[in-house]
Order: structure tokens, then sequence, then C-alpha cells
């Protein structure tokens, strides 16, 4: 059966009704009309790589939000504040954040007065053809596996809420995004995913509010969740005194160690260690 055909045969949780198809339609073809409309502002190579320099600081900031805000960020975060609470979030905020930040503060200046179009660029000025060469090398090899994750945690989340095959969900997607970038450049991706800022937050929003209207409660939900696992799972910091006061089984204080330990995984931080039991 042809994937196309193949979408329907999947048991899935929620039937869209004819209102839901066209609203998913007009999505698809709101974000290519965007590539259309835009095709004509990309005639050179900084049009097409740099949006001929013309974005405003918001519009950047909310595209860069956006390109952090995929199917790999809300499945993966969402499963790990489901295994270990909201401990999870030390791992943004260690790990993410203060990389966020350096970019922004530190290398972003030398990368508008260099006038160069990539990190590899810049880094073919700075150092030369080999750092460039291998900076790019490793770049497209890691961009090619982080966008297969994205894809099939997209396609997967499609195939179990609306019963879509998966191969089906990833070349719609895959062609829809290939064909309103090389139609538009950074320019038109840079528009879409303002689009898609709004539209994931508006989505994301709805699951807290829901949630807790469902449960009756922060204080309800903590009761809930301390009857089912541990009150630790709804503690930021109070159970980081010691591996084993919370679910995460990391402690803030200790400095890395490079060790294995066995049947457990170790995820390090700067300035903290965490094994994690491996399922």
């Amino acid at each position: 059966m042809m994937p196309a055909f193949a979408m329907f045969a999947v048991t899935q949780l929620v039937h869209l009704s004819g209102v839901d198809v066209v609203i998913i339609a007009f999505y698809f073809a709101l974000v290519l009309a965007i590539g259309f409309y835009l095709r004509g502002r990309s005639n050179t190579g900084e049009d097409f790589f740099m949006a001929g320099r013309e974005m405003t600081a918001w519009v950047a900031g909310l595209s860069f939000l956006s390109a952090n805000l995929g199917a790999l960020e809300l499945m993966g975060w969402a499963g790990s504040a489901y295994q270990y609470g909201i401990l999870a979030t030390h791992w943004y905020w260690i790990g993410a954040i203060p990389a966020m930040l350096f970019l922004a503060l530190v290398m972003m200046p030398f990368y508008y007065i260099s006038k160069t179009h990539s990190v590899p660029g810049y880094l073919k000025l700075r150092f030369g053809e080999p750092s460039r060469a291998l900076s790019a090398v490793s770049f497209a090899f890691m961009t090619v596996l982080m966008s297969g994750v994205n894809m099939f945690a997209m396609a997967k989340v499609m195939q179990i809420v609306l019963g879509w095959d998966i191969n089906f969900s990833i070349w719609v997607s895959s062609l829809t995004v290939a064909i309103y970038v090389t139609l538009g450049g950074l320019r038109s991706a840079i528009f879409n995913e303002v689009l898609q800022f709004f539209l994931i937050w508006a989505g994301a929003l709805l699951i807290p509010i829901l949630g807790l209207y469902e449960a009756g409660g922060w204080t309800n939900l903590k009761i809930q969740i301390a009857a089912r696992s541990s009150e630790q799972y709804v503690h930021l910091w109070s159970g980081l005194g010691s591996f084993t006061a919370n679910p995460m089984w990391c402690s803030a204080f200790s400095p890395p160690r490079t060790f294995a330990v066995p049947r457990w995984r170790r995820l390090s931080v700067p300035d903290s260690k965490c094994w994690c039991r491996s399922s």
C-alpha cells in the first residue's frame, strides 16, 4: 500500500474532522505561499543566505527561538519532565542558556563585522581553509543526524495521534520545508519560523493550562505526583544535596568524573554530575 493511502490504516488517538483537515491544508498552503511571495527578493547570494541583512532584532530573535522549539525539544523535554520531574530544567539552563548568551554577546558581533555567511566562513577568515572545511563537514554531519531525529520524532507523533504513516509524514514535511527555503532563502525560513513560533507557543501553553485544570490545580497535582512517584519531582533544588534524594540521581555540587558505572548512563554538564537509570 502506498504511504499516501496507508496513512489511514494505523490506529489513531484523534480522528480529524473536515474542519481539522482544512486547517492543516491551509497551514501548508500558507507556508508555501510565503516562499513564493518572497521568491523575487532573493536575487543575490547575500539575499538568499543572509536575508539581505534586513531583519530586525525581534524578528531574528523569534526565528532563533522557533528553531529551538522543534519536535525534538517538545517531545524530549516532555519525556524528561515525565521521567525526572522539574529537575530536567537544570539540563537546559546549565547547558543551553549560557551557550546562547555567549553566542549573542561575544560571537555575533564578530560574525556581523566580518560579513560572513556562516560560522565556517568566519573560521576561514580567522584560521584558514582547513578549519573551514573541518567545521563545514562536522556541522553538515551533525545537521543531517539532528534533522533525521527531528523528522522521525515529528512523524512518530503524527502516527500515534493521527494514525499517519511515518514515511508519508516525513516526506510531506521535508518537501514542504525544502520548497519554501529554496524559493525564498533565509528570509522565507525566518518568516515561516516566526509564524511557527506563535503557533507552537499557542499550542504549548494550552497543555499546562488544561493539565492543571484536569488535575484540580497545582496543589492537587503535587499531591498526585507525590502519591504515585516522589515529591522530589516537583522540587527544583531541595533534592540536590545527595545522589539518592532525587529521581535523576544528580548532585549539583559534585565535580564531573569520567569513569563509567555499569548499567547506568552518565549525563555530565558543567559543575554537575548525573547518573541516570537506563531504561
